[in-house]
């Protein structure tokens, strides 16, 4: 009765001005921003503010559920981030993915409601403490965010609406993008993306075999059907297009040098995306286009935790057991990724083309 009261007296509480915290990687925060969404949900008329990395800032100011967006300096130490922090007054915030550092900088900041996950040293400068077990892949990143959000704020687990990624394109950012990209594609005609590259960020199906699928995308009869093939590259991935090239029997048209507003505007015009797991899956997701992903059996890399969410969207895995880590070429299995076929990722693609015939 006592703890039923305690979480009672927590979900009465209203916030007027809350921080989320999230200063990893693309799709991580891509991820995060339905926390902002159901955060306007529950207290209307509150201001949420994201502190993130610099690089990711500008996407996440994409979001409508967004108000402001705090750089985060890595360099910078915890007192001075406090510093920065205490000047906006916040009266809760919740760190979906905490460090030590972020940690001591919301306490010296004096923030009075601070909510992160349980279990780790730094747990202790939280108020609220949240119990999840995140690196067993049993649910989707996404949902494990909301969940930090509704269990901190003392809210039963969510039933009803469906929170999906969601970034808003205005007129004048695809006016922009259509402009750099005029010397290489009409992004106002069909087109399919391809994304062969992850930033190391997990097992990627081999360059060979996305040659082998572009290839096999515009040599059949359906090049007419569905129009272009268009490699995208991110930062550091140029030397993919030279690798690419070696094994390709076709051109597709090559896109980098995007900023992340610009691709995400870019990827909102694509017909689908064929992607390895990486930040640009995730935010075609948040633009509604359809996505067919390639995992790795890695368990903390699972589709179930790391797949596109939302509709329609398909994946892949290799049919081999699951593991938890990679251990290169001492794994029998070393080639996993190989073994998801083109003929597997065409057969994903080909509904797609088929509707817009």
């Amino acid at each position: 009765m006592k703890l039923k009261y305690f979480f009672n007296k927590l979900s009465d509480r209203t916030y007027k001005n809350i921080l989320l915290v999230r200063t990893d990687r693309i799709g991580d925060v891509v991820l995060s921003l339905p926390a902002a969404a159901l955060l306007k949900d529950l207290y209307p008329g509150c201001r949420i503010t994201f502190l993130a990395r610099e690089y990711t800032a500008p996407l996440i100011a994409l979001s409508r559920s967004v108000d402001e967006v705090i750089n985060d300096d890595p360099a910078l130490s915890a007192r001075g981030l406090a510093k920065i922090l205490k000047a906006h007054a916040f009266d809760a915030a919740i760190l979906l993915h905490p460090t030590g550092r972020l940690a001591w900088a919301l306490r010296l900041a004096g923030i009075p409601v601070r909510i992160g996950t349980a279990y780790r040293w730094y747990s202790l400068l939280f108020n609220r403490r949240v119990k999840q077990h995140r690196k067993f892949s049993l649910k989707h990143e996404l949902e494990h965010n909301l969940d930090l959000v509704r269990t901190g704020l003392g809210l039963p687990s969510g039933e009803g609406k469906e929170y999906l990624p969601e970034i808003s394109i205005p007129p004048e950012l695809k006016e922009r993008a259509a402009r750099k990209l005029s010397g290489t594609i009409d992004i106002n005609r069909p087109f399919m993306a391809i994304h062969p590259g992850s930033g190391g960020s997990a097992r990627d199906w081999p360059l060979q075999k996305f040659a082998e699928l572009i290839d096999k995308i515009k040599i059949s009869n359906l090049k007419s059907q569905n129009s272009n093939i268009v490699v995208t590259l991110g930062p550091g991935e140029e030397h993919l297009k030279e690798k690419l090239q070696t094994h390709l029997k076709t051109q597709p048209a090559w896109v980098s040098g995007l900023s992340l507003p610009q691709l995400a505007a870019f990827l909102s015009q694509a017909e689908s995306m064929v992607s390895n797991s990486t930040g640009p899956l995730h935010i075609a997701t948040a633009v509604k286009t359809r996505v067919i992903g390639l995992y790795c059996p890695m368990i903390p890399c699972h589709p179930k935790r790391w797949g596109p969410y939302g509709p329609g969207h398909s994946t892949l895995i290799p049919p081999v057991g699951l593991c938890r880590k990679c251990t290169g070429r001492k794994c029998p299995q070393y080639d996993c990724m190989e073994k998801i076929t083109v003929d597997e990722v065409y057969s994903k693609i080909n509904p797609v083309i088929d509707r817009k015939r």
